[in-house]
């Protein structure tokens, strides 16, 4: 299927049976744009950011979402000018927009300028001040900043949640019918949703294990997150996560995520064509170990061996080992 943006909605990374709303609803999931107007180069393709984030929004705008969920890391480093510009691609959207902080987005002490904090970005963007609570059809979208953690994490791109958002969460995960965590940072570690992955301290938050003990006390719980710029899924004690892609790396791309009844089918949506992803492939690939790490897994199939899990009930299936899903009982 070709959307009027001229993206054509990729294949499926994920059969989901939760959540299951009644009221069908779809999202667009976008992250990690990292917009400059100045900059280029990079494995993260930065000259290329704005371009792809208005093609995220044309292919929203196109498939008439629900909501565009955006993940954080909206900007390079936080800048006016890098806001300026992504705030004129994000005036474009005929959906709601809702957004979290990731950690280029918010203040760091070797910041020689005042970007925003975490709650002057909420504000920015419709939401107020984090922890909140978003009703998107039939979906409660848990909307967390584990980019600054209440203004602590100043000095390291690390993610973390704070006490007071889990006393929080403790409290709203229980009162929804089908929740859905929006963070930047993961729950789990990309090896998780991969195996093999470059070592680095950022790529999983701080306080993961108290988090996910916490949903996993609620069960079936779906979390969104950014950061790694890797499309992936992993699950474990009844929390399923799904990770985002960037819009501006390798694969340059986005999720459709449409909720239902019989449950939650996401597709993998690529906001570039075959030179514009080469491109990307070819700066993955030579850049830093991230980049590389991410390259080296499409070698193996991250972004054609799909989908990653699918949890769809059948009798053809059932008692069988699905690969990267779950065992059926």
């Amino acid at each position: 299927m070709r959307t009027a943006a001229g993206s054509t909605l990729g294949p499926v990374l994920a059969h989901l049976a939760r959540p299951r709303p009644e009221a069908p609803t779809r999202l667009f999931v976008a992250a990690d744009s990292h917009v400059t107007p100045t900059a280029s180069g990079t494995w993260k393709v930065l000259h290329r950011s704005e371009t792809r984030l208005r093609t995220a929004v044309d292919v929203a705008n196109d498939l008439a979402v629900d909501a565009f969920v955006f993940l954080g890391d909206l900007t390079r480093d936080g800048r006016d000018r890098e806001y300026a510009a992504a705030d004129a691609v994000l005036a474009e959207l005929s959906s709601p927009l809702v957004a979290v902080p990731g950690n280029h987005d918010v203040p760091k002490v070797w910041d020689d300028y005042v970007a925003p904090s975490a709650a002057a970005f909420g504000e920015r963007y419709g939401l107020g001040t984090y922890p909140r609570r978003v009703t998107v059809g039939g979906l409660d979208l848990l909307c967390l900043d584990t980019a600054s953690a209440g203004g602590r994490l100043t000095e390291t791109h690390e993610g973390a949640v704070s006490a007071a958002t889990l006393d929080w969460l403790r409290r709203t995960v229980d009162e929804v019918d089908h929740p859905v965590v929006a963070m930047h940072h993961p729950l789990f570690h990309p090896r998780d949703h991969v195996g093999s992955f470059p070592e680095s301290d950022f790529y999983q938050l701080q306080n993961h294990t108290t988090l996910h003990t916490l949903l996993a006390d609620r069960g079936d719980v779906l979390t969104l997150a950014g950061h790694v710029h890797l499309p992936s899924t992993a699950a474990r004690d009844g929390v399923r996560e799904l990770a985002a892609p960037s819009t501006c790396s390798f694969p340059p791309a986005g999720l459709l995520l449409e909720a239902g009844p019989a449950g939650t089918t996401v597709r993998l949506v690529p906001l570039a064509e075959g030179a514009g992803m080469a491109e990307a492939y070819v700066r993955a690939a030579a850049g830093n170990a991230h980049g590389q790490g991410i390259a080296a897994h499409a070698d193996d199939g991250l972004v054609t061996d799909l989908p990653q899990a699918d949890e769809r009930v059948d009798t053809d299936v059932v008692g069988a080992d699905v690969p990267g899903a779950l065992r059926w009982r």
